[in-house]
């Protein structure tokens, strides 16, 4: 692998490596000065390749045929925070810092360029393709010791599209009348995501309606690989919510970023009757993988000439024309009420879960209903990138 390349022979299997267009001598070698990685391969004969990026050589599998070529592909790898970071002091337009005391560098506006490809292919061979939501610092990873790693940035990604429409949470009919629970740490859509269907790949029964109702769901096909499981960090979710009884005219972007991270919980304020009588410990954070987006991310990818009057109004009124809030963001959706992570707290109910409805307002939903579900993850502070045009097209494409 480290000599000169071969066309003529009685090999089994020759190889060929690219920098572009241009040929290569021989391969890169692992943590080369040009900042070269691995990114794709293409084999006659049938054949394929494996690529290991801890050992950084190549498994040659479904080889059948002697003489077979492969062909490697490499290119020059871009640390994607800083990448982002980098575009941010070019791209006013689509992106921006946010006003909070973390100073979080977001993607904004109705449609920036910001599709990823981190690995998982569709059973068509398609990509499945995610969607940047920015730079998040301040962030607490937990590792694989369980120790924790405070004030770290991180990069905050969101499925292009919906996995399906699924019960955030969902309860025997005597559990809070039978509409869930809204505590993500126990919740049935957490559990999917995180160690049931979704994450494994597999098919089971998940929740979709009221009473503990399911319905078979089958993530074979777009469910997490192993290989991409390991590129995402597990880190610290703030489950919180604002600390006084669901007020829709105050619930801007930044009213519900500082909600989101409080000490208060979606049972806070209900103590009696058959919607709030469930006996699940509350918490206001979350150690994990997968989640979903906050409130706020949806407020703060609002872009355009409307953006400083959008983050001043109240989400629970962004269904209005002017000004046209929603269609100068580009977490909403027309077709789909999305869930997000962050409980509702009402005097009345401990089942309900604020989401962005398909008209393009904020507003609360009991968690048994059936509603869009995007997985929310957080990628891992080493991850690499070969640069696109971020666009569906010509994703940025993630490396490690």
């Amino acid at each position: 692998m480290e000599g000169t390349v071969q066309y003529e022979g009685s090999g089994d299997v020759f190889f060929a490596f690219y920098k572009g267009d241009e040929q290569l001598s021989t391969m890169p070698q692992k943590d080369n000065p040009e900042g070269l990685g691995f990114e794709k391969a293409e084999c006659t004969k049938g054949a394929s390749v494996e690529w290991n990026s801890n050992k950084w050589a190549p498994l040659v599998v479904n080889l059948s045929e002697t003489k077979t070529k492969c062909t490697l592909y490499f290119s020059k790898m871009y640390n994607l925070k800083e990448y982002i970071e980098n575009l941010a002091e070019e791209d006013t337009t689509t992106l921006a810092y946010d006003d909070t005391s973390e100073q979080n560098l977001r993607y904004i506006g109705a449609s920036p360029n910001n599709y990823i490809d981190i690995g998982d292919k569709e059973t068509s061979g398609n990509p499945i393709l995610w969607r940047i939501i920015g730079v998040m610092n301040n962030m607490t990873v937990i590792n694989e010791d369980d120790s924790e790693s405070t004030g770290q940035s991180l990069i905050k990604i969101i499925r292009a599209d919906s996995i399906g429409k699924w019960s955030w949470d969902s309860s025997a009919s005597g559990v809070n009348a039978g509409y869930g629970v809204n505590e993500w740490s126990q919740a049935d859509l957490m559990t999917t995501l995180n160690s049931g269907a979704y994450w494994s790949k597999t098919s089971e029964q998940c929740y979709s309606s009221s009473s503990d109702k399911q319905t078979a769901c089958d993530f074979s096909s777009i469910g997490l690989t192993k290989e991409v499981r390991n590129k995402l960090a597990k880190v610290r979710w703030n489950t919180g919510t604002f600390g006084e009884v669901y007020d829709n005219s105050k619930i801007t972007a930044s009213y519900m970023y500082q909600g989101e991270r409080s000490d208060n919980h979606g049972k806070k304020f209900c103590s009696s009757g058959n919607s709030c009588n469930d006996g699940v410990p509350r918490t206001t954070t979350w150690d994990g993988f997968i989640g979903l987006m906050y409130p706020s991310d949806y407020g703060y990818a609002v872009g355009g000439s409307v953006r400083n009057e959008c983050l001043a109004k109240t989400m629970y009124k962004w269904d209005e024309s002017s000004p046209d809030c929603k269609g100068n963001d580009w977490l909403y959706d027309s077709s789909n009420y999305q869930w997000t992570i962050t409980p509702v707290p009402n005097s009345l109910n401990a089942n309900h879960v604020f989401g962005v409805y398909s008209s393009g307002y904020v507003y609360s939903s009991t968690a048994s209903s059936a509603r869009a579900v995007r997985p929310v993850a957080y990628l891992r502070s080493d991850t690499q990138i070969v640069v696109g045009e971020g666009t569906k097209e010509n994703p940025h494409t993630l490396k490690s």
